[in-house]
């Protein structure tokens, strides 16, 4: 989450309730709001732009990948094996969608 959003947890805004998880929890509520979350540099395109499209779901989907990965319980957290099957997933729908675009 550190590298796509170029924020570590002990940055200045994470304070109370609101932690970097929750961040980008609450920015995945909203489809439009992953725009301000991640780093603007891996969405570099015009956002009527398919590629931005693209970008942008691929970008959602690794950050509820994270967030699960992320979970307190070992019942709700993904296993290893479970993650690099599921960014496979996404890197297939992805190169797919976006072409010679790299996500």
């Amino acid at each position: 989450m550190e590298i796509f959003t170029k924020r570590k947890p002990t940055y200045e805004m994470f304070v109370g309730e609101i932690s970097l998880k929750q961040w980008i929890a609450n920015s995945l509520l909203s489809y439009a709001m992953i725009d301000e979350v991640v780093d603007a540099n891996l969405l570099r395109t015009k956002e009527d732009d398919d590629d931005f499209v693209s970008k942008r779901d691929c970008l959602s989907s690794i950050m509820r990948l994270a967030l699960k990965c992320y979970a307190k319980s070992s019942e709700e957290k993904r296993s290893i094996q479970d993650a690099v099957a599921t960014l496979n997933k996404i890197k297939i729908k992805f190169l797919k969608g976006a072409g010679d675009v790299k996500c």
